[in-house]
């Protein structure tokens, strides 16, 4: 009896030897976490995480939260979908130098993670840049209508907070076709640039020919009318105030409607060569007046000339104030 309990107390030794000496194969080890993924899962962030597709439990909160954060990822763009695989997480785990043995992952078929979206609509589009158009034009001349809107398409963007940027071309007033840019961001990240045109009509009043002039035509009241027309047909400099016109004479024939520009009027000359102006001199207190003779062809008022003084012949230059009158500056 006794040699025969000896006898299966060695074999047991032997067994249990054999198995620290790890020739005998032992039970597998328990995973430590289970990870579940949902059978669909929606994301909005560019990057996915391991908990947005998943939900993950385990005895081992460190392991837990580890694989919480883990990443697994890209996005789809949004409004796209992209499938799941358990594959995919296991190469995640390894450069996560999390063993694949410490998970179980369960991932049902067809599971996919679809990206969150917003679409903004071709009217939202047309309104920000409506509105944009009526805020700048409170700041430039004429009265302001948006003729049409050219955009013909909905946006989809991230979800999130939404804001619009509209920018239009420098150096370049908003009438006529005008392409103006919008960008539209999400969260404060510009996520899309879309061009919209916009047909503005901006009425200005104008100076136009109310009857054929002659080269050289003194304007007066009669000679011009005041209309408002579309800048966006508008030749470069047309004039817009009356002041601008009246008083100065053409430089060359002009027919009935002209619209007038800067470069058609001109100042009429207040002095020809040989006239006898007076030359007033003035400074410190004194002021000098003698005779000259204009040697110029002829001068405007306010241009500079050349004038012969009667008195000491020498030729000095000289301002035109009115037709008898020229100044010299100190």
């Amino acid at each position: 009896m006794t040699s025969g309990l000896n006898r299966h107390q060695t074999i047991l030794f032997l067994c249990l030897g054999l198995v620290l000496m790890g020739r005998v194969p032992c039970a597998a080890a328990e995973p430590e976490a289970t990870v579940a993924v949902f059978r669909q899962a929606e994301v909005n962030a560019g990057e996915i995480r391991l908990d947005d597709v998943a939900q993950i439990t385990g005895e081992d909160p460190r392991l837990v939260r580890k694989l919480q954060k883990m990443g697994i990822g890209r996005s789809p763009l949004p409004g796209k979908s992209r499938g799941i695989e358990e594959a995919h997480i296991v190469v995640r785990l390894k450069q996560a130098e999390i063993d694949p043995s410490r998970v179980a992952i369960k991932v049902p078929e067809g599971a996919e993670v679809v990206r969150g979206f917003e679409q903004v609509s071709k009217d939202e589009v047309k309104r920000v840049v409506r509105d944009f158009i009526r805020q700048a034009a409170a700041l430039q001349q004429g009265k302001t209508r948006v003729k049409g809107i050219q955009f013909d398409r909905d946006i989809i963007v991230s979800k999130g907070a939404l804001a619009f940027r509209v920018d239009p071309p420098q150096n370049r007033m908003l009438c006529g076709r005008v392409p103006l840019a919008v960008s539209i961001s999400v969260d404060g990240k510009v996520e899309k640039k879309v061009w919209a045109v916009a047909d503005i009509e901006v009425l200005r009043k104008v100076i136009v020919a109310g009857r054929p002039l002659g080269k050289h035509h003194r304007i007066t009241e009669d000679d011009i009318q005041v209309r408002e027309m579309d800048m966006a047909g508008l030749p470069a400099k047309a004039l817009t105030d009356e002041r601008d016109v009246v008083g100065k004479r053409t430089r060359k024939a002009i027919a009935v409607n002209t619209v007038l520009r800067a470069d058609m009027v001109e100042l009429p000359p207040l002095v020809k060569r040989g006239d006898v102006v007076t030359v007033v001199a003035e400074g410190a207190g004194l002021r000098i007046t003698v005779l000259g003779v204009v040697k110029e062809r002829r001068g405007r008022k306010g241009e500079m000339i050349l004038v012969e003084n009667l008195d000491s012949n020498k030729a000095i230059y000289a301002r035109v104030i009115d037709s008898k009158t020229v100044k010299v500056d100190f």
